[in-house]
């Protein structure tokens, strides 16, 4: 898995990238993956700061109806 800092390094260097490029389209395009970079990066410290117990997983297996 990848660690917090290569998410938040890797969406910067899109966002680098994106500054200078030409096509609009594809600008629009290393943004979005830079978000989405960014997010997993967020993802990834809250599951870190909220690690999920046995007992929360089983009462989400339990709840069916």
């Amino acid at each position: 898995m990848a660690d917090r800092s290569d998410l938040i390094r890797e969406a910067n260097q899109l966002r680098e990238q994106a500054q200078h490029e030409a096509d609009e389209e594809l600008r629009g395009r290393l943004l979005r993956m830079a978000n989405h970079y960014t997010h997993l990066a967020d993802s990834l410290n809250w599951s870190e700061a909220h690690p999920a117990t046995v007992a929360a997983l089983g009462e989400m297996f339990m709840k069916r109806g």
